[in-house]
């Protein structure tokens, strides 16, 4: 019940973030949005702070934790790009208005997983090299989020999986 009711507080959050923009969310909106009582917000979160991070880690935890043993890692990396691409308002407003979450590391920690599971890393060297290439990786998304004249997602999807191909050919 408790990840239901955090899943429809994100949508809430979602959903106002669109229309008012981050910085003029504030929780009686986001509560109001969801059909909650104010104090059930603070019941799961301390701010809207903590309600990105946990938005944006339970996505992307669904993109690829949960496929990890269903898809191969190709389509799991075209999905996250998709995810990416296919919430990209919201994703430009919380990067362009606020600096406490750092959206680039959120991104690269769930890609460091995928890679982590697929080379099995067990040395510290093989660890930072992952952790180095998911976040040039969750860089390049991100910033893609936010430019001018955004790349297709398919293109930067295309340049992910080479950057990981040539790295797993390097650690085998």
């Amino acid at each position: 019940m408790a990840y239901i009711t955090k899943k429809k507080i994100a949508q809430a959050f979602h959903d106002v973030v669109l229309v008012r923009g981050f910085s003029r969310t504030s929780v009686t909106a986001i509560m109001s949005t969801a059909d909650f009582r104010r104090q059930t917000f603070y019941d799961y979160f301390q701010d809207k702070y903590e309600l990105l991070t946990w938005f944006i880690d339970d996505t992307l935890t669904e993109t690829v934790e949960h496929n990890l043993n269903y898809l191969p890692w190709i389509d799991i990396i075209k999905l996250v790009c998709y995810e990416l691409d296919a919430n990209r308002q919201f994703y430009a407003e919380c990067i362009n208005t606020q600096h406490e979450i750092d959206v680039t590391a959120l991104v690269g920690n769930h890609l460091a997983t995928l890679l982590t599971e697929l080379t099995h890393a067990n040395t510290t060297e093989t660890a930072a090299l992952i952790w180095l290439l998911c976040l040039g990786i969750a860089q390049s998304l991100t910033h893609n989020i936010v430019a001018n004249h955004p790349e297709d997602y398919e293109v930067l999807s295309q340049h992910a999986i080479a950057a990981i191909e040539m790295t797993l050919e390097i650690l085998n």
